[in-house]
């Protein structure tokens, strides 16, 4: 069961509206003002997400959320929180504060505002303002919101101001209503080899408390945003009892063994997969999600053990390209392979592409298979879309017709857009169709 608070009733309608498309009838929406949130009376829930809110500046809501949160905590529960972080989004605080302050006279709004702000700080830079000429990498910042589209710009200086946190700040906070850090959401930062650049590894395993290593960390990084889990009550695991318990988990992927990506970026550190351990796991994950103890199973791990298999999910898994998963999965059988048409089981995904298809970049796919959602590439969920709408000798057609009534096209650089449709149906077969079937997106629908 779930319940989603939000400060916009306009929100809530919305989320109702897309609810209600999906079917969903373990969800309920609350319109709620956030800074009586501390005295809501709400159940104790086992996990809990705060995302855009908690570094607002606005000090009875930023109190009141802490409150909400300390007593709607059931022990054992999981908190999860995104927020601005210092030392990092200092900068770009200071450059949205003066972008904000310049515009806040000017009888503008949306993108027009945006773009106001963006030529009063450029003309700044230009004419050499102390600001500029005095910090330099100021200017960084100022060409990134420069290359980002203009409403996201516009949305960022027109939102209420923020008060980034450093995480000592944020742990202390959390501390005092009873929850104790477990590690942060970005994977790869609770490893000390991937989290930062060599040299600074030393300075990281001298560090006397997890608050000091992340501090460290934050420094070295120059972390402007951070997603830390937080816990209540969680027992405490030593390094064995930890690798048992993630021996009993399945992990899987979306991608197939041919596209799985074989090197990750972290910021200016570069992990690559080319070990003989990892194509192993690599290969055994892309034919369906599996515990430890079902990969060895397969017999050709040759002498490798349970612990550097863990390891070797671990690593994969700081990636994010291998995912636990919440049940093992099975692989697409020939049959649904070649079906000639398809369905799409979740209602969810199916309301996710009448509202927003051909609308942006990506849509986010539910898979209840694997517990967690997937970032589906745009002409992905197209083809999705298609395949359950049009059988497979129409499938290109039908693509062809769906991209004219929303206004889009392929891009090619040789032969025809329906040559281009053809190449990217193929890939899709290829590559993606057997993870769709193995993950729910798609089911092969009867004749």
């Amino acid at each position: 069961e779930f319940t989603g608070i939000d400060g916009s009733a306009e929100n809530v309608e919305s989320a109702e509206a897309l609810a209600d498309e999906a079917g969903l009838s373990n969800v309920t929406f609350l319109h709620r003002d956030l800074e009586s949130l501390g005295s809501t009376d709400l159940p104790a829930f086992d996990y809990m997400a705060l995302t855009g809110v908690y570094t607002l500046a606005d000090a009875a809501v930023h109190k009141a959320l802490v409150q909400c949160v300390g007593a709607s905590r059931a022990p054992g529960g999981v908190f999860f929180v995104a927020y601005e972080a210092l030392p990092g989004f200092a900068p770009i605080q200071s450059l949205l504060d003066l972008a904000r302050h310049h515009t806040a006279t000017l009888n503008l709004a949306g993108a027009a505002r945006g773009q106001a702000a963006l030529d009063y700080l450029n003309l700044l830079r230009n004419k050499k303002a102390g600001l500029f000429a005095d910090n330099p990498s100021l200017s960084t910042y100022l060409d990134a919101m420069l290359a980002d589209p203009i409403d996201n710009f516009a949305a960022a200086v027109s939102a209420p101001p923020v008060e980034a946190l450093a995480f000592h700040q944020a742990a202390t906070e959390m501390d005092g209503i009873g929850l104790t850090y477990a590690g942060s959401a970005l994977l790869n930062l609770n490893f000390i080899d991937i989290a930062a650049p060599a040299e600074f590894h030393e300075l990281l395993r001298k560090s006397a408390t997890r608050t000091e290593f992340e501090t460290h960390g934050d420094a070295i990084r120059n972390q402007a945003f951070r997603q830390d889990v937080f816990t209540r009550n969680a027992p405490q695991l030593d390094e064995a009892a930890r690798d048992a318990l993630l021996a009993e988990i399945p992990f899987g992927t979306r991608f197939d063994a041919e596209t799985f990506p074989r090197q990750a970026r972290f910021g200016t550190v570069e992990l690559k997969y080319d070990a003989e351990i990892f194509e192993i796991v690599i290969q055994a994950a892309a034919s369906g999600a599996k515990t430890v103890m079902q990969m060895k199973e397969l017999g050709n791990f040759g002498g490798y053990g349970a612990e550097v298999l863990t390891d070797a999910i671990r690593f994969l898994s700081a990636g994010e390209s291998l995912l636990p998963f919440a049940q093992t999965t099975q692989p697409a059988d020939p049959t649904s392979l070649a079906a000639n048409r398809y369905s799409l089981p979740v209602g969810y995904n199916l309301a996710m592409l009448k509202q927003r298809l051909l609308k942006q970049p990506t849509l986010g796919f539910v898979s209840p298979l694997a517990g967690t959602g997937f970032e589906v590439s745009m002409l992905d969920a197209l083809i999705t879309l298609c395949a359950a709408e049009a059988p497979a000798e129409q499938l290109t057609g039908h693509i062809f017709q769906r991209l004219i009534e929303g206004r889009q096209q392929m891009i090619f650089e040789e032969g025809s857009e329906a040559d281009a449709i053809a190449s990217a149906l193929e890939k899709f077969r290829t590559h993606r169709l057997g993870k769709f079937l193995e993950l729910g997106f798609l089911a092969s629908a009867p004749h």
